[in-house]
């Protein structure tokens, strides 16, 4: 069952990264992101972590109305940490709301 998640994320600050974990492999369940998204603004780039990892970082712009989820096959195992967050580079310093979808495996 495909299934969703949003987080508001801290105050941006201006040059910084800020990130939040999303989601945890918990014990005996694996899951599948399949989905991500946030507002689109020009100089906000959105960042996914897996394990300290970084898998996606792209101008938040991609997620356009037209397509507004970036689809992707992420897998999170068991102990597996998710983090997600946006490198603000100086556009504006207020919080902001990302999202993921995703499924068991």
């Amino acid at each position: 069952m495909l299934k969703y998640k949003r987080i508001r994320t801290a105050t941006l600050v201006d040059g910084a990264e800020t990130l939040a974990t999303i989601l945890a492999g918990l014990k005996n369940k694996t899951y599948r992101i399949t989905g991500l998204t946030i507002d689109p603004l020009a100089n906000h780039w959105l960042r996914l972590y897996r394990n300290g990892e970084q898998i996606v970082d792209v101008q938040s712009i991609a997620c356009t109305a037209a397509a507004p989820m970036l689809v992707m096959d992420v897998p999170v195992e068991v102990g597996d940490d998710i983090k997600v967050g946006v490198y603000n580079n100086g556009v504006s310093t207020t919080a902001k709301d990302i999202a993921i979808s995703y499924e068991d495996k």
